[in-house]
């Protein structure tokens, strides 16, 4: 008799029996008269639950994964990663910035730890992606890292500030095409950008010292409160000459 799955039940009925006398004949106990496990057949032992089975697999993948993980490295070739870069700039003349920027990143991966000055390059590019795609915090990351590699790469530092500039954040704006100046002072559209950041740079500047003022001046306030004063009972006047401040009390 065949059943549902295409076995003989009969067939099946047999080998279960002789499974059970096979186990049966092979247990030994030991002095407390209790079946030792390891004496067990392997299929008559009882599963482990899925939970401790779980956590065993777990700890051999983690296991393996350290012992393995540096074969999965990328090998580093300069080539390879010459021919990365060359292809983003070719999707980047499509305006395929995203694209461009995937090649980018397979350059930088490729290139040996050594070739400073083209992990630069590499990053400077992947900046110029994010700029066309409006990734400011990238953008700022990605030169960041170009610098770390060239720290006198004027490229970078104009890109960064750009988006600085963008992230409304003038004062780190300002700071980047200065030193950018400073490398290239030749540059006309440098001196341009540097002078009108300036501007916009100091007049935050300002707006921040004026904030803080604020704050400190609430602060004194609440503390020479407590003794009947208040900063008004205080003035300064700047010395010209010196530039410091004389502090005066009047009632």
């Amino acid at each position: 008799m065949i059943d549902s799955k295409g076995g003989s039940r009969f067939g099946k009925k047999r080998q279960e029996v002789r499974r059970d006398l096979y186990v049966c004949h092979s247990q030994q106990t030991n002095e407390e008269g209790k079946v030792e496990p390891s004496q067990i057949e392997p299929e008559a032992q009882e599963p482990l639950e899925p939970a401790v089975e779980k956590v065993r697999l777990l700890s051999t993948l983690e296991s393996w994964r350290g012992n393995h993980l540096d074969s999965f490295q990328i090998p580093k070739d300069k080539e390879k990663a010459d021919e990365a870069k060359a292809a983003g700039n070719s999707e980047f003349k499509s305006g395929k910035f995203e694209a461009a920027l995937e090649k980018y990143t397979k350059a930088i991966e490729l290139c040996p730890e050594s070739e400073k000055s083209s992990l630069a390059a590499y990053n400077c590019n992947s900046a110029a992606c994010h700029c066309k795609l409006e990734n400011w915090d990238a953008a700022i990351e990605s030169c960041s890292e170009a610098l770390k590699c060239d720290p006198d790469y004027v490229k970078a530092y104009v890109r960064r500030s750009m988006a600085y500039e963008k992230k409304d954040k003038p004062i780190e704006a300002h700071a980047d095409i200065k030193k950018a100046c400073e490398l290239a002072p030749n540059t006309a559209r440098f001196r341009t950008r540097e002078a009108k950041l300036s501007v916009v740079a100091n007049e935050r500047q300002e707006k921040l010292k004026n904030e803080m003022l604020g704050k400190l001046k609430d602060l004194g306030n609440t503390v020479l409160g407590n003794f009947g004063l208040s900063l008004n009972n205080f003035k300064a006047q700047k010395d010209p000459n010196t530039g410091s401040y004389n502090i005066s009390f009047q009632q």
